[in-house]
C-alpha cells in the first residue's frame, strides 16, 4: 500500500467520522414540533389584561418534573402599555413581562425577546404540559399587534 493510499484512506475515514458526529449533534438539537409555534401573520389583541391568547405549545415532562424555559420572540406595536405573560396548564396568567407602548405613525414594529423560567411549583406536571400566551393592553383595553413571532418551550437539561 502506497503512502498516498494510506493518506487518502485516513482522510476518507476522518471525513466520515465528522459527518456522523455532525448528524448526531444536529438531531440532538432538533425541536419537537409541538414545542414551538411560529406565527407569520399579524394578530391584533384589543382586550384588557389578562386573557388567554390562541398561541399554545406543549412540552412533555419526564417522570421527574424539571424546569422549562419559555421564549417569545416577536415584533409588536401597541398604543398603550401591554402585559404579556404565560399560563401553565390553564392556571392564571403569569404576567411578568411589560411591553412599553410603541406605535409610531409610520406603522413600524419594534422587536422584543421575552423569556420565562417555569418551575415545577408553577404548575408543571409529569407528562404533557400546555403553555399558553396571555396578557392584555392596559386595564381598559387598547391595541396590541403581534407581528411575526415564535413561541417555544424547552425542558431544562
Amino acid at each position: 500500500m502506497s503512502i498516498g493510499s494510506k493518506i487518502t484512506k485516513r482522510l476518507v475515514s476522518g471525513i466520515a467520522t465528522v459527518c456522523v458526529v455532525v448528524g448526531m449533534v444536529s438531531s440532538a438539537f432538533a425541536v419537537p414540533p409541538n414545542e414551538i409555534l411560529r406565527i407569520e401573520t399579524n394578530q391584533t389583541f384589543t382586550n384588557a389584561c389578562c386573557v388567554f391568547w390562541p398561541e399554545t405549545v406543549t412540552v412533555t415532562e419526564p417522570k421527574a418534573v424539571v424546569p422549562i424555559t419559555v421564549t417569545l420572540s416577536t415584533d409588536y406595536r401597541s398604543d398603550l402599555d401591554a402585559v404579556i405573560g404565560i399560563s401553565v396548564n390553564n392556571h392564571p396568567c403569569m404576567t411578568e413581562q411589560l411591553v412599553i407602548h410603541f406605535a409610531p405613525s409610520d406603522g413600524a414594529f419594534h422587536s422584543e425577546n421575552l423569556e420565562w423560567v417555569v418551575l415545577p411549583s408553577d404548575g408543571l406536571i409529569k407528562g404533557n404540559n400546555t403553555i399558553t400566551l396571555c396578557g392584555g393592553v392596559g386595564f381598559n383595553g387598547g391595541n396590541l399587534t403581534l407581528g411575526f413571532n415564535t413561541l417555544a418551550a424547552r425542558i431544562s437539561k
